[in-house]
């Protein structure tokens, strides 16, 4: 599958995970050559990382996590029978491998009880590069485990939540999109589909009533034309159809407006605030309490029996600690900097540990390149400090294996404030893009009702009104005809009921042969002669209900601005492409006028459509679509739906 800009968040936070992985099992692996293990002690214990790879890149079924997990556990222990004691045996994989296979209910008790395990090893197993300092090494045993184990989890955690959102940033759009369209329906029923039935009522009334019948009545009785005062079927048939057609037009008048107000852009909602992840923020906040517990516990060693200076650090660490937790602002980056960084004068060979927490907030903070310049020269600066501390001789880097062991571990830290502060923003990102999607969504499903409505209603509303006026004058003329205009009227004001219930739930779809045989009775009421020509066979849907809502469109304009006698309407097909030309005489209105429902309709199609005024006071509509259904563009109906 091809690579698309919209995939940069998903690869960006899978980089991140690789990358934390590669750093950690560096890490791991100098940490076993600083313990004294050979090739093997070294290399057995990566045995269990691949499967804890596979749990933290990936969500599986149960089944399979419990596989894994098991997996896990089994290859840890693989060392043992082979090399014995010497090698790196911190059950970080286990640790990790709980929390990323197993419910939380049952995994944090897990993980505890792993990090318990951690240290009661010590004691159990004995500890030979630290003779008498059994507490030491029991809880770096269980900081190392609990450590790594929650930035596996952490970082694993908030890729797959990424990985979540990006899958599913569409399926906002989706449910705004079916809202919208059941409120625009409910919409649109309440509003119009009350006045459609009463037009209804009105033109089934004048159906009811027989102006032949009383015609004739008329004149075997030699009573002449029906009287109003008379209460006869012709005054009746009159004043239904008066009504009916004053509501069609009003109605027609309200379809309009509420079109312009469909298209007018939709309200802009302030987006819910966002904020990073709660399992960013405790994860970054359970890592810095462990590297502020090992701050202590590098001091005591270092500072025995010095209470003032222990009490100090304490209260130097609890302020770093609240500073984490209050939210986050410029103050309080600074403060907590600085107390990161000035102690590091007092405490030299304890407080270093806070720095990798300062150099990946200024990772965060600090635009590039001056966040790596910046970063580079602390790291430099740190590792420096580290080497000089192996030829002076201080206490935990009494070689190049452990300073650089402890320098990966500050990496990782630093590496882990990164990924968090950044995943943590592609979460927001992805967040606000559904949001955006789901608001672009509604206000494009706006805009495609609005269409539908000016476009395939207002036509129906305006035969109604015109056949309504046609049946009204040949009441007293010819009766014969005027019951015939009366009781087509009924079907098309059904018609139009149809089309309201269709519009929102985007399900319109005409026909250009049964438009064209409508517009040829539109026009014929007006007094229009027509002359079509189909020289195409069976479209495609799309093309087809295109073409016949720029021909309902365009015989609206024919009868509203125009004093037209004679209209011709022709349908061809040609390379591909299938055309549709409307001609009408008696054009009005300037040259180069044209109607914003013909704008709105070229915009909507994806085809050509071109409208203007000829010479003898002609006017031409001319629209092309392609008539190949795959290349046909429908793009009102591709614009009111997020893609799938």
């Amino acid at each position: 599958m091809a690579r698309t800009a919209d995939d940069l968040p998903l690869r960006l936070a899978r980089a991140m995970l690789w990358a934390s992985f590669g750093i950690l099992f560096s890490i791991r692996a100098l940490g076993g050559l600083d313990s004294g293990a050979g090739p093997l002690g070294v290399l057995l214990p990566m045995a269990s990382y691949p499967p804890l790879v596979a749990l933290a890149v990936r969500r599986w079924s149960p089944a399979v996590r419990y596989a894994l997990l098991a997996a896990v556990v089994l290859l840890y222990f693989l060392p043992f029978p082979v090399v014995g004691e010497s090698w790196d045996w911190v059950p970080w994989t286990v640790a990790a491998a709980v929390l990323c296979a197993l419910p939380r209910r049952v995994a944090w008790p897990l993980f505890v009880l792993v990090v318990v395990a951690a240290g009661a090893s010590v004691l159990v197993l004995g500890y030979d590069a630290y003779p008498g300092e059994e507490v030491q090494a029991l809880l770096g045993y269980m900081i190392i485990t609990a450590d790594d184990g929650l930035i596996v989890f952490g970082l694993s955690a908030l890729v797959r939540a990424v990985e979540q959102v990006h899958g599913t940033r569409e399926e906002l759009a989706r449910v705004a999109l079916a809202k919208e369209r059941l409120r625009l329906d409910g919409e649109l029923r309440g509003v119009l589909g009350g006045k459609l039935r009463a037009i209804a009522f009105r033109m089934r009334k004048a159906a009811q009533e027989d102006p032949e019948e009383e015609a004739r009545s008329d004149l075997r009785e030699g009573a002449g034309p029906a009287r109003s005062d008379l209460g006869g079927d012709v005054e009746l048939a009159r004043r239904d159809l008066r009504e009916g057609v004053e509501l069609a037009r009003r109605t027609l008048a309200e379809v309009r407006a509420t079109a312009g107000a469909y298209r007018a852009a939709a309200p802009q909602e302030a987006p819910p605030p966002i904020e990073s992840p709660r399992l960013a923020r405790y994860v970054l906040l359970a890592v810095l309490l462990i590297q502020c517990v090992l701050v202590l516990r590098v001091m005591a060693p270092t500072h025995p029996y010095d209470w003032p200076a222990f009490a100090l650090a304490a209260a130097l660490l609890a302020a770093v600690v609240i500073l984490q937790v209050l939210p986050p602002s410029r103050p309080v980056l600074i403060a907590q900097s600085l107390l990161i960084l000035l102690p590091l004068a007092v405490f030299p060979e304890a407080w270093d540990r806070l720095l990798s927490v300062f150099t990946g907030k200024l990772l965060l903070t600090v635009r590039p390149p001056l966040s790596w310049a910046m970063t580079g020269l602390v790291l430099a600066g740190h590792l420096t400090w580290l080497l000089h501390s192996v030829d002076s001789g201080a206490m935990f880097v009494d070689d190049v294996a452990a300073a650089l062991s402890q320098f990966g571990g500050h990496i990782m830290i630093m590496w882990l404030v990164y990924c968090l502060g950044r995943l943590s923003g592609l979460l927001a990102v992805l967040e606000r893009m559904r949001h955006e999607l789901a608001e672009a969504a509604v206000r494009r499903e706006r805009v495609r009702v609005a269409g539908d409505l000016h476009d395939v209603l207002g036509f129906s509303l305006s035969a109604v009104a015109l056949k309504g006026e046609v049946a009204e004058r040949l009441l007293d003329t010819d009766p014969s005809r005027a019951r015939a205009e009366i009781a087509a009227l009924g079907s098309l004001v059904e018609r139009a009921v149809a089309e309201l219930g269709s519009i929102a739930g985007d399900r319109v779809e005409l026909r250009l042969r049964t438009e064209i045989d409508a517009a040829r009775e539109v026009l014929a009421s007006a007094g229009i002669e027509v002359v079509t020509r189909v020289e195409t066979g069976p479209l495609a849907a799309e093309a087809d209900t295109a073409l016949a809502a720029v021909l309902r469109e365009g015989v609206t304009n024919v009868l509203r601005h125009s004093r037209a006698r004679t209209c011709e309407i022709t349908v061809s097909e040609a390379a591909g492409s299938v055309r549709l030309r409307l001609v009408n005489d008696g054009a009005t209105g300037r040259p180069g006028e044209r109607g914003t429902g013909l704008g709105s309709i070229a915009s909507r199609t994806g085809g050509r459509l071109t409208a203007g005024h000829r010479p003898g006071g002609r006017f031409e509509l001319l629209a092309e679509l392609r008539a190949d259904p795959a290349d046909t563009t429908q793009a009102a109906r591709e614009a009111s739906r997020p893609a799938k």
